[in-house]
Parts: structure tokens; C-alpha cells; sequence
């Protein structure tokens, strides 16, 4: 399997870019409504490629920025439960390398989505103390730009 820069195409970086900088700081859901299939799309891409850049430049703030952009993305399409955990298994173990609470740091995203199924999943997965990148499906590889992650199944 290839890691995530490369199998996960980033030409829509920049349509999620820019939703994520014209979006309220608390969501609501006139904003959601607002957007459709291809910019969740756009968003869950973004969110799973800056996971990435997060854990190259540790960085709190691409972290905070992925699950955002995930969450953004979930609450304009939710997806299935336990493919979302996968995904969001990323940024809980970025946010616990970078020595920060993924309780904290997901609860907070969450504070500023609509209260969802998908906000609560995020939040409740946040509070996990289990997560590992092996039991969620991941493994880290080493590229010529730096680390990735890559789906082991």
C-alpha cells in the first residue's frame, strides 16, 4: 500500500483551504448546508494529508487544522463510524506524540462543529486512552520527504 501523500491526491488542498478560512469559528449549520459532496470530499482529503504534514513539522496547529477539516467534511457527509475511527486514529497520535491532550485537542474541534453524530463520534474518540497505529490499521514508513503514514490492511 502507498502512504497517504501519495496515494491521496491534493489538487482540491486549495478549494479546502479555502472553506476551512471562510468558515465561522463556531460552524453552524447554514454553513454546512452550504456546502456539498465535492467539498467534503475536498475537506476529508485535506484533513488526511495535513495529518501527515502535522507529524513532519510538529505541529499542534496542522493538527487542529486536519481534524477540523475532517470534521467539516463528517458533518457535511457523515461517513461509517468505524472508518471515520480509522482516519481519525491519525491526528490522536500525532496530538499524543506532540505531547498534547487528544481529549482536549478533539473536544475543542468538536466545541466548534454542529452537534452531530459525527462531532460526538469525534469526541468521544478523543477520550480514548487504547489507540494505536497497529489496532486502527496504520504504520509509519519513511519516504524521501519525510515520514508517512500508511494503511496496513
Amino acid at each position: 500500500m502507498r502512504p497517504n501523500l501519495e496515494r491521496i491526491p491534493g489538487k482540491a488542498d486549495r478549494l479546502a483551504e479555502a472553506i476551512i478560512d471562510r468558515a465561522p469559528f463556531v460552524v453552524d449549520h447554514g454553513f454546512v448546508d452550504s456546502l456539498g459532496d465535492a467539498a467534503a470530499a475536498a475537506l476529508r482529503c485535506y484533513g488526511a494529508r495535513m495529518v501527515t504534514f502535522a507529524y513532519r513539522e510538529d505541529s499542534i496547529g496542522l493538527v487542529r487544522r486536519s481534524l477540523l477539516a475532517e470534521g467539516l467534511g463528517l458533518c457535511v457527509k457523515p461517513d461509517d463510524d468505524r472508518d471515520v475511527m480509522v482516519g481519525l486514529a491519525l491526528p490522536w497520535f500525532v496530538t499524543q506524540q506532540l505531547g498534547r491532550s487528544p481529549k482536549d485537542e478533539f473536544a475543542a474541534i468538536a466545541d466548534r462543529l454542529p452537534d452531530n453524530g459525527m462531532t460526538r463520534l469525534i469526541r468521544r474518540f478523543g477520550k480514548r486512552v487504547d489507540i494505536t497505529l497497529g489496532a486502527f490499521g496504520w504504520d509509519i514508513v519513511e519516504t524521501p520527504e519525510g515520514a508517512d503514514f500508511v494503511p496496513t490492511m
